[in-house]
C-alpha cells in the first residue's frame, strides 16, 4: 500500500488504532461515583463480617454460655423444689418391680 492509498481507504482519513476512540471528560460527579463504587467494593466483604460479629457478640464474649448455665441452674433448682413439694404432698412415688 502506498501512502496515498493508506490515507484514503474507504474515503476516510487514516487514523491509527486508539486515536479514533473518544474518551469523555471525567467530571466531579463521575469521580464521586467512581470513588463511592471503589469504597463499596473494598468495604463489602468486611462490612458483612463486622455486621455478623456485632450481631453475635454475646456468643463470642461468652455471655450466651453464662446465660445458658444460669438458666440450667434455675431450671434444676425449680425442678428440685417441685419434686420435694410433690413428695411432701403425695408421698414417695411408687416403685414397681419390673423383674418379679
Amino acid at each position: 500500500m502506498t501512502e496515498a492509498n493508506m490515507n484514503n481507504n474507504f474515503n476516510r482519513p487514516y487514523k491509527p488504532f486508539g486515536f479514533n476512540v473518544k474518551v469523555p471528560e471525567i467530571g466531579e460527579h463521575t469521580l464521586k461515583a467512581v470513588g463511592g463504587t471503589l469504597k463499596n467494593m473494598a468495604g463489602a466483604p468486611t462490612d458483612q463480617l463486622f455486621k455478623f460479629l456485632e450481631e453475635n457478640e454475646e456468643v463470642f464474649s461468652g455471655d450466651i454460655a453464662f446465660k445458658i448455665n444460669k438458666l440450667f441452674a434455675e431450671s434444676f433448682t425449680i425442678g428440685s423444689a417441685m419434686r420435694q413439694e410433690d413428695e411432701a404432698i403425695n408421698g414417695m412415688p411408687p416403685a414397681f418391680d419390673m423383674h418379679g
